[in-house]
């Protein structure tokens, strides 16, 4: 009776404390394991984040995804996840995108809580995995779930933006796959978050999932969807003071 008791306390405490680690937050992956048909898989890891030394990473880290201000930042990512990151946000800059900063700024932090926020469990749910050659688990599909908000005041701030065709709206004629014209907030994030086989370009398959409620309760378990600050195409972003021109935000055409 003496040890069966001592159990089940046991077992409540450790559940106790994973409910409490769950509700604030640690890291669904980490580090890269190897490639998967479309490109680098990231390590499925449940635990903490873990604190980012290298300087010219955190450097790097800090130009696109200014929240992570400390020295040496706890993330949920290495210095090879940095550097594909900075890949992945160059193109759509050079297309058009980093001619609105707010615009930009909204974009990239998408993909800056995606990749590094030290509390990923909180919005994140992996929901399938493979094996590598040394038997380590690595992500190939997770869900991201995310304010409806913040996904509407994203899509708005990129609407306008231009690109390489002028007067053609960049995101609708080159980041929405086959909607194009009829493009919204949930068919932008879909094309976004697809893989090669189902007509996108993520190296694994990223289904976001918008909710209207700041909590949510999903197999059991409590998620909070990802509903960061986004910036309006009118106001000058943290990545810089200029407002986006006229032609890339109907709304800064009045200032």
């Amino acid at each position: 009776m003496f040890y069966r008791s001592c159990f089940l306390l046991f077992t409540c405490f450790f559940s106790l404390v994973w409910l409490d680690g769950h509700k604030d937050g640690h890291c669904v992956m980490y580090d890269q394991c190897g490639r998967g048909r479309y490109g680098p898989l990231n390590c499925y890891y449940n635990g903490s984040a873990q604190q980012l030394n290298d300087e010219e990473t955190v450097r790097k880290l800090q130009q696109i995804c200014p929240e992570f201000h400390d020295d040496k930042p706890y993330t949920c990512c290495t210095k090879s996840q940095v550097e594909k990151l900075w890949k992945d946000v160059r193109l759509p800059r050079r297309l058009g995108f980093g001619d609105c900063p707010s615009c930009t700024r909204n974009f990239q932090k998408n993909f800056c809580e995606l990749t590094c926020s030290p509390y990923q469990s909180k919005f994140l749910k992996v929901t399938k995995t493979a094996v590598n050659d040394d038997g380590k688990a690595m992500v190939k599909e997770l869900e991201y779930f995310m304010s409806s908000k913040y996904a509407e005041e994203l899509f708005i701030s990129c609407e306008h933006v231009e690109g390489i065709f002028p007067g053609k709206s960049l995101l609708k004629e080159m980041f929405c796959g086959k909607w194009e014209k009829d493009c919204t907030p949930q068919r932008w994030l879909d094309f976004m978050g697809s893989t090669p086989e189902n007509s996108g370009f993520a190296p694994f398959q990223i289904n976001y999932v918008l909710h209207n409620e700041s909590e949510v309760q999903i197999d059991g378990h409590k998620f909070f969807p990802m509903n960061e600050k986004t910036t309006k195409c009118s106001e000058p972003s943290e990545l810089q003071e200029e407002i986006c021109q006229c032609k890339d935000c109907p709304d800064a055409c009045t200032l």
